[in-house]
């Protein structure tokens, strides 16, 4: 390893310090095309001899349940030889928006959503340590909006219509509503139900171009007609240029060359949900309910259940698990289980799950019952399983994973619930900020022309620069202990899917 010098030098009364020699450095120039929803997925990778992934960066493409993740932000990653399984867990100050809230962000901020008061959207500012209420763009956002960045603009879903900056660009139905929108490829997908006669719920694929300037033209939609009214998605994804959705009673349709194709039918007799769809590699991973696991998709017609991804922590029932959320950090995947909100963590290389514990410190785990407190749901007249314990979102902000938690729904917190102490009802619509050494996210400016992006391991410091302006830094102890000049690069491919884009310089070569 190459030691760092800080170097001194004086002349004429002039005391200049020389930039330390970093330890590692990639520099890439990449054109990543017009923004069209597409996931821009990895720039590089880089192991050592024996093959073990050591660092890399690029995009995560990822939709939790109810949000997608911005797709601007950029993860470097660095895996430290010693003390990489090692992580911290801090509870942030509760929201305090009662039992149940999702987390979303944008441009590298926090916020958290619940519908449990007339929709309120809170973004944590990080430097008072509380959660301030958001009364502007974001206000109002009801389950099934949204909003993400696109090109240097916003697009915003939110009360039956789609606007993008400051101009509306889908109008609110003359009938029925509009819901659960997702924009890629360039086209803007969502739902349609009418529930007067004649009812049906269908979903749209319609073209639509940020940079024309124009409105979504309802006329040159492909519609595809779910087979039951009130269809719900409870997340989206994409793959290989296609865009999948699944509805809430199991319909898996596929989008992709003008035509919509059914890869599995809906059959509101059998429970098969996905709450979360993320890009791995080649495939993506689909986040089933009731099995608890995760389903490979790679393509073509078939969607694989992974038996034991994620397992199953020891003294827990086998019945009604549901894998909800997902994310990569730090190189690897994580995932959420529900109803004893178990977190998991996957290393590709060693092919090895690592237990991270769960969310919530209470109750003690049994397998005498599926959902935790389901002794106290009778007397209180409500669903049974009304206390199991979701990890619905993770959001990797600067050297962290951030994570949320909730009941089964955005609940409402009554004080007949005497069986909780107030400590505990506060696990409940909670906010989580995990760390482990190696890892930095920072949010990339949109230019419109190809980005020059530098990533950079120094003796105690990772860095992040685009276009030669420092974007993001943290801490990292010794460069994680790698001898970096025995790795080797491979460029736009890596855990994040292979890069959607065109690089025009890299260095190393």
């Amino acid at each position: 390893m190459r030691r760092c010098v800080l170097a001194l030098v004086l002349f004429t009364g002039v005391v200049t310090v020389a930039a330390e020699e970093p330890l590692a450095r990639w520099r890439v120039t990449v054109d990543l095309g017009p923004d069209l929803g597409q996931n821009f997925g990895s720039l590089f990778e880089v192991r050592d001899k024996a093959n073990e992934l050591v660092a890399g960066a690029g995009f995560m493409e990822v939709y939790n349940t109810h949000f997608r993740g911005d797709r601007h932000t950029v993860q470097f990653f660095v895996r430290p030889k010693v003390g990489g399984d090692e992580f911290k867990i801090e509870r942030l100050p509760h929201p305090d928006m009662d039992c149940g809230i999702y987390l979303f962000d944008l441009n590298q901020e926090l916020y958290a959503w619940t519908n449990a008061r007339s929709n309120l959207v809170k973004r944590w500012d990080a430097m008072a340590r509380t959660w301030i209420l958001e009364r502007a763009r974001l206000d109002g956002i009801n389950s099934g909006d949204g909003a993400m960045k696109l090109g240097k603009g916003l697009l915003v879903f939110r009360g039956n219509q789609a606007r993008f900056d400051d101009r509306i660009i889908l109008e609110p139905p003359a009938r029925g509503r509009y819901y659960n929108f997702y924009y890629a490829h360039g086209r803007l997908f969502f739902y349609h139900t009418v529930r007067d006669q004649p009812e049906f719920s269908h979903i749209y694929a319609c073209p639509w171009d940020p940079a024309g300037g124009k409105s979504v033209d309802l006329s040159q939609a492909i519609v595809q007609q779910a087979k039951y009214v009130g269809a719900t998605p409870f997340s989206w994804g994409q793959l290989q240029g296609e865009v999948i959705t699944v509805t809430n009673q199991g319909g898996v349709h596929a989008f992709a060359r003008g035509r919509w194709r059914t890869l599995q039918e809906a059959d509101n007799t059998v429970s098969y949900q996905i709450y979360s769809m993320l890009n791995f590699y080649d495939r993506m991973l689909l986040a089933q309910y009731p099995t608890g696991h995760l389903f490979d998709y790679r393509g073509g017609n078939e969607i694989k259940h992974i038996d034991g991804w994620p397992p199953r922590l020891p003294g827990v029932s086998k019945n009604a698990r549901e894998a909800q959320t997902t994310a990569i950090y730090r190189g690897e995947m994580f995932t959420g289980v529900w109803p004893w909100a178990e977190l998991w963590r996957y290393t590709s290389d060693a092919d090895k799950w690592t237990s991270m514990g769960r969310a919530f410190t209470h109750p003690e785990l049994t397998d005498e019952q599926t959902h935790p407190y389901e002794q106290h749901t009778k007397r209180f007249d409500i669903v049974w399983n009304h206390w199991g314990q979701r990890i619905t979102g993770m959001i990797p902000i600067g050297e962290a994973l951030f994570l949320s938690t909730s009941s089964k729904g955005t609940y409402e917190w009554h004080d007949k619930y005497d069986f909780l102490t107030d400590k505990q009802r506060r696990e409940y619509g909670a906010v989580l900020k995990l760390t482990m050494p190696g890892n930095l996210a920072a949010s990339i400016a949109w230019t419109g022309r190809p980005l020059v992006l530098e990533f950079v391991v120094e003796q105690n410091r990772m860095v992040i620069r685009q276009d030669g302006r420092q974007i993001g830094s943290t801490w990292l102890t010794g460069g994680g202990g790698r001898d970096f000049s025995k790795t080797t690069s491979s460029w736009a491919k890596g855990i994040f899917g292979p890069l959607s884009g065109r690089i025009i310089k890299r260095d190393p070569p």
